[in-house]
């Protein structure tokens, strides 16, 4: 069992590793990683080289997410017995729910920290996980990342700050977890999830420092 559970983190973090941004910075003859912030995610991408671009790599993102906890869940199917439940706090968790969870951790870490821009430039680089976290959470439950978006998206559009509608997004969604699992609409092991929330927040610290002393580039400003 822990072998798969092994195999499922790398391959997770093999997924979400995968540079969006570069791959398609690279089409329009642009290398991300020296432009702007560095980093390979949909806001650099939008500011080095173009809308269309950055809506590319925001899909692209998403779906590694996605894709990321979907493949745990085949390879927990095949490989375990889907119906074994592991006591966690007040309940029980299915081999299925922990290779998902697992499964997103391994994606975001794998999208933050991507081992591909480690052998390209030799650092250790990726994006601020936002899109990523979204899409390995909506598998779970859609509910949580429409809220996210709900709240996350019109802050982006009256502040023009894509920093604060990602923190006030993450931290949405984080809450929205909590009440969830309050209501008993998800059951206690689901708080492992309130990790990409905090994961995202952490990933933002330097916007967070930026808002604060009012030094934040805002939505539609050049990288230089």
């Amino acid at each position: 069992m822990l072998l798969v559970y092994v195999a499922i983190a790398v391959i997770a973090y093999l997924i979400g590793g995968i540079p969006m941004g570069v791959l398609i910075a690279d089409r329009h003859k642009i290398d991300i990683a020296k432009k702007g912030s560095g980093k390979t995610g949909t806001t650099n991408v939008l500011r080095s080289v173009g809308r269309r671009a950055a809506l590319l790599v925001l899909l692209g993102d998403f779906l590694k997410g996605s894709a990321a906890v979907l493949v745990a869940r085949l390879l927990a199917s095949m490989f375990l017995i889907p119906e074994t439940r592991v006591s966690w706090l007040a309940d029980s968790v299915s081999v299925m729910t922990l290779a998902g969870v697992l499964a997103s951790m391994a994606a975001l870490a794998g999208h933050v920290w991507s081992i591909y821009m480690r052998l390209l430039v030799g650092e250790w680089r990726g994006g601020r996980g936002v899109a990523t976290a979204l899409g390995a959470v909506f598998v779970v439950n859609p509910l949580i990342v429409l809220v996210a978006a709900a709240v996350g998206v019109p802050t982006i559009i009256i502040s023009r700050y894509v920093s604060l509608g990602s923190i006030l997004g993450a931290v949405a969604g984080g809450l929205t977890i909590i009440a969830l699992v309050v209501l008993g609409q998800m059951q206690v092991w689901s708080l492992l999830f309130i990790f990409v929330s905090v994961f995202v927040l952490l990933t933002h610290r330097d916007n967070i420092e930026r808002l604060l002393k009012g030094t934040e580039r805002k939505l539609g400003e050049r990288a230089l």
